[in-house]
């Protein structure tokens, strides 16, 4: 019987880093995936702000997809000083079953874990063009490492 010793385990010379939902990270390619989507420029001018409460190591996370003439991009709180169009607020265990696609916004929605704000009026007249949004960030929802609420 042959012995193996001193097995070095195998690793890759190369782990390409997975953003954690929420986190820096992932705010930084949320921004990068949304301003490589031309179709987002159909929500021309709008900004969506997402509230989530009780994320872990953070708190309450804030951010806003703008849309302008300058194209889509992501801001994070404290870079505006006035309401945004529309506004999302939800817990983190809801926000993280709603990307993660384990559950959908509407039934949140419905069921009270998900609030909107603002002009709903906006949402529901540019209904199609939010479909580029889902396109935008799907590649990063496949990536993305979502924690346990």
């Amino acid at each position: 019987m042959v012995r193996e010793r001193n097995v070095v385990p195998r690793t890759c010379a190369y782990a390409a880093p997975v953003p954690e939902f929420l986190s820096p990270a992932w705010l930084h390619d949320l921004d990068a995936a949304v301003r490589a989507e031309p179709e987002l420029s159909a929500l021309n001018p709008i900004e969506i702000e997402q509230v989530v409460s009780g994320v872990p190591r953070r708190g309450e996370v804030r951010y806003r997809i703008v849309v302008d003439d300058g194209g889509a991009h992501v801001s994070v709180d404290g870079e505006r000083d006035h309401a945004a169009d529309v506004r999302l607020t939800t817990d983190f265990a809801t926000a993280v079953a709603i990307a993660a696609g384990k559950e959908n916004a509407q039934t949140a929605l419905a069921e009270g874990r998900l609030r909107l704000g603002g002009r709903i009026d906006l949402l529901v007249r540019r209904a199609p063009a939010f479909a580029a949004l889902g396109d935008a960030t799907a590649a990063l929802r496949a990536l993305t490492t979502f924690p346990s609420p």
